[in-house]
């Protein structure tokens, strides 16, 4: 299902107020620079922890830092068009299932087209479409109603035109889907289902893996009930907080982990101040 994402412009006025004010959703992150909308989407993932002129000053201070950015803030002003227009694209009635996919995709690419050249168009969308025209085929094979052998062998020849990569990756997503669907089923039995989709070897590996994260989130609870217990202790001053934390962190874990840790402690903050 898509969901519209409202982005309001802002007067220049706005802009001008605008601070780079740092948010606690991307304290440790790097600017994503691996495509021109990762790094769009890495500034307008902030939305909502800050205005979008904020946003918008942000962004402009990283391009005055790179030697595309005055190209790249021209395509960015295009984006930031282009997904407040998604909003004017009104819900269809009476469509469902995939009548409502196809209207979707198809305003979709309608609206890319009116806001970008075809070059950009396939440069910033080229995977978010093709991940609903697979959507949509997928579901189509779905109502023919054939069986499981059958349907296999259709995706199978829909997958097989698209280009190696990508067909790579649908592949390994359709994998862990069927891997994911195993985790309801007790442990004899999906031990016997996981080594028929990836062989023995695989499926020793995929264990040992999950034995492994089962063991870092009991380390991780643990640890944030002791960061607990340190935030709560008024014989602290701040320095010595984040001392003791720092420690406490070193202690349960690696420092290969720690980034990870961090992360996680960030998103137990917001959770507790969300309760309170």
């Amino acid at each position: 299902m898509i969901v519209f994402v409202a982005i309001y412009m802002t007067s220049t006025a706005q802009q001008e107020k605008a601070t780079d004010t740092p948010v606690s959703s991307q304290i440790g992150t790097d600017i994503d620079i691996s495509s021109d909308r990762d790094t769009f989407e890495y500034f307008l993932s902030t939305l909502g922890e800050k205005e979008l002129a904020e946003i918008q000053g942000s962004y402009q201070k990283f391009a005055d830092t790179v030697s595309y950015g005055e190209k790249q803030e021209v395509l960015f002003q295009k984006y930031l068009r282009y997904k407040e227009s998604i909003v004017s694209v009104p819900p269809p009635d009476g469509l469902t299932g995939i009548e409502y996919l196809k209207f979707i995709h198809e305003k979709m690419q309608q609206l890319q087209a009116d806001a970008f050249s075809s070059r950009e168009q396939n440069s910033l969308f080229y995977q978010e479409n093709l991940a609903r025209e697979m959507t949509i085929k997928k579901a189509e094979l779905q109502a023919l109603g054939v069986d499981d052998e059958t349907y296999q062998d259709l995706w199978q020849q829909a997958l097989n035109t698209l280009p190696p990569d990508m067909k790579e990756s649908y592949q390994n997503a359709e994998l862990l889907g069927n891997i994911n669907n195993l985790a309801s089923l007790d442990s004899d039995e999906k031990s016997y289902r996981l080594t028929d989709l990836v062989g023995e070897d695989a499926a020793n590996r995929i264990h040992a893996l999950e034995q492994e994260e089962n063991a870092f989130d009991a380390s991780v609870q643990a640890y944030l009930k002791e960061r607990e217990t340190l935030l709560n202790d008024n014989s602290y001053s701040e320095d010595e907080r984040l001392q003791a934390i720092a420690d406490l962190r070193s202690n349960h874990f690696s420092s290969d982990n720690h980034r990870r840790v961090q992360g996680l402690e960030n998103l137990d903050d917001e959770k507790k101040n969300r309760a309170l």
